[in-house]
């Protein structure tokens, strides 16, 4: 799920576009928010895996863009840009 919400934010709309699609017709979804980045969270702690595979699920939560924290950092950014102006 955190690898699919990675693909649906950064790589769909560049892969669309490569195959002549333009941005009046491309739709703009949230994939599943949350999930991943809860999914990862709560079974990591009670797997018993090597290392690598714990931090390549810690790096696939933080790259999950639907996850908890990429909201926390939007809300963040939104509010100081916002004061910016």
């Amino acid at each position: 799920m955190s690898a699919m919400n990675f693909y649906w934010t950064f790589l769909r709309y560049p892969i669309h576009r490569l195959r002549g699609g333009t941005g009046d017709d491309y739709r703009w979804i949230s994939a599943a928010p949350l999930v991943g980045s809860v999914l990862v969270v709560v079974t990591l702690p009670f797997l018993d895996t090597p290392s690598w595979v714990w931090w390549f699920g810690v790096a696939c939560a933080a790259a999950d863009t639907g996850g908890i924290h990429w909201f926390v950092v939007t809300m963040a950014w939104m509010t100081l840009a916002g004061r910016l102006r």
